[in-house]
């Protein structure tokens, strides 16, 4: 198994952490250097203002899903470890169980050699007791056949002369031979015990080299597994090391994205500001249009989902999006929070003409936080309609639009997930149910 080479990866991922440590302590300057404004500013400033919270938020969005994906890297890298890690121990696991099987053969050769060579000394007792006796035999052999040599035919004549007659002569000649054959049949039955003792010496000096063999084949296997045990067991080490050093700088980088998390909090908060403030500027420069207004005092709804056309006074609003009437979300609660309009859609949408609802100057046509490309047309008498999402621009801030006059196309820019036109009608800068107002 191939090991794994670990320093430029994590000096990779610190370089990483430290610029991201960079970055966040320029977020929280930037963050502490524009405090919420207290003076009265004009639209273009606020919308220059969302404009650098914005960029700011989505760098820091950037950030949290650049750390995200290092995470993950880091998750899965630390994956793929914990199974090599698996792996290795399975592999020493296994190991040791052939150790101890060696171990043990081991163990039962040395008592086949212990066997062996008891048998063996003692065959080598057995062996020299008999070359005792046998030597022996063979010296009183060796001294009769001296005597009969040297007596030759004196012993012969003697033998004659002291016999009572011929038969017994013949007698004693008879006796003398009988003596030297059993003596020499006695050695010969001795070196032939001898031989049998020797062979089966042999035999056992075969059968224990043949064990010692075996018995040093096991012991270089043995030896050549513990060595490789060893390589595993190291190489596991160094394994269970990078793991550790994973997750030690996944720690570093979770706690780096939990930092970015809670400054982009404050950006979104800052935004929230900055939103509530231009939407109480929107409201005034609604309101010193109702004032401006001859007799338009139209009425407001109350936000509710009964779909009862309101009384707008001279205002009669129309359906922003000709020819899509699906309505895919509708004003109210959703998801936790208020949705504040309604969404149209329809397939093929994208890229159809939106058309004012009403009369009214455009006083918002830009990039508008989450609403993406956004127009906003004031009609006067504290009323204004809000279309987000666009794909492009049809009129650009000041111009003076016509009911049915097309200012713009669907699109699928902001936080979206598809094509579609997000509609709002406000009055006096609050939001209200738009199908109060206008019906496909």
């Amino acid at each position: 198994m191939q090991r794994v080479s670990h320093s430029y990866r994590f000096k990779r991922i610190f370089t990483a952490i430290v610029a991201a440590a960079v970055c966040l302590s320029a977020a929280f300057t930037w963050s502490a250097a524009h405090p919420q404004p207290v003076a009265a500013r004009s639209v273009s400033e606020i919308q220059a203002d969302q404009d650098a919270i914005q960029s700011k938020l989505d760098d820091v969005n950037g950030k949290i899903s650049d750390l995200q994906g290092q995470i993950d890297e880091e998750e899965a890298y630390q994956a793929e470890l914990s199974e090599q890690i698996s792996l290795y121990q399975q592999q020493i696991a296994l190991m040791d169980e052939q150790i101890n099987a060696l171990e043990d053969q081991i163990e039962e050769k040395n008592a086949e050699i212990d066997t062996l060579q008891a048998e063996i000394s003692t065959l080598e007792e057995e062996i020299a007791a008999k070359q005792v006796e046998i030597d022996e035999t063979y010296a009183l052999f060796k001294e009769r056949m001296v005597a009969l040599y040297q007596a030759g035919e004196t012993s012969s004549l003697a033998m004659l002369l002291s016999s009572d007659s011929f038969a017994d002569f013949v007698t004693n000649v008879q006796l003398m031979q009988a003596v030297s054959e059993s003596d020499q049949q006695l050695v010969n039955k001795l070196r032939t015990q001898k031989e049998e003792q020797q062979a089966q010496k042999d035999e056992k000096e075969a059968a224990e080299a043949e064990v010692q063999a075996a018995l040093t084949q096991i012991q270089e296997d043995e030896a050549q597994l513990v060595e490789e045990r060893s390589d595993q067991q190291s190489a596991r080490e160094s394994l269970e090391a990078a793991y550790a050093e994973s997750k030690t700088a996944m720690q570093d980088l979770e706690a780096m994205k939990a930092n970015y998390e809670a400054n982009r909090e404050e950006i979104e908060a800052e935004e929230a500001a900055v939103e509530a403030e231009l939407q109480q500027l929107y409201a005034s420069m609604a309101s010193s249009s109702s004032s401006s207004s001859s007799g338009s005092s139209g009425s407001s709804s109350s936000g509710s989902s009964s779909n009862v056309i309101v009384d707008t006074g001279d205002l009669s609003f129309r359906w922003p999006l000709p020819g899509y009437t699906t309505v895919t979300s509708g004003y109210g609660a959703r998801w936790g929070t208020t949705h504040t309009g309604i969404d149209i859609s329809g397939g093929g949408c994208y890229g159809s003409p939106i058309v004012a609802a009403e009369s009214g100057t455009v006083i918002l046509c830009q990039w508008y936080s989450t609403y993406g490309q956004c127009i906003i047309v004031d009609h006067g008498g504290g009323y204004s309609t809000l279309y987000a999402h666009m794909s492009a621009y049809a009129v650009s801030t000041g111009d003076y639009v016509t009911k049915g006059q097309t200012i713009g196309y669907v699109g699928d820019t902001g936080n979206v997930t598809g094509p579609h036109l997000h509609f709002e009608v406000r009055v006096n800068g609050v939001t209200q149910n738009p199908l109060n107002y206008v019906s496909p």
